[in-house]
């Protein structure tokens, strides 16, 4: 039994099938994703932090859209 499932695993992994390799293949396509910037989130009532994970890109528009709400409070 156990040589039968091991044989059915090297068969299928030998022969890669159509989906397989137009999967490879648009993955070198697409352009090289953003690097990841983990931030730790503190958390009042409770010991564990909470990570929130965004591109560089987000995190430069969230401080922009913090900093006009801010400015726009200030005015009026």
């Amino acid at each position: 039994m156990l040589s039968l499932a091991l044989s059915l695993l090297l068969s299928t992994a030998a022969a890669p099938d159509a989906t397989t390799t137009q999967r490879t293949d648009s993955a070198t396509e697409t352009p090289a994703k953003e690097k990841l910037v983990c931030r730790r989130d503190p958390n009042t009532g409770t010991r564990l932090a909470k990570r929130t994970c965004k591109t560089q890109e987000e995190w430069n528009r969230e401080a922009d859209t913090i900093s006009q709400r801010l400015n726009n409070n200030k005015a009026n």
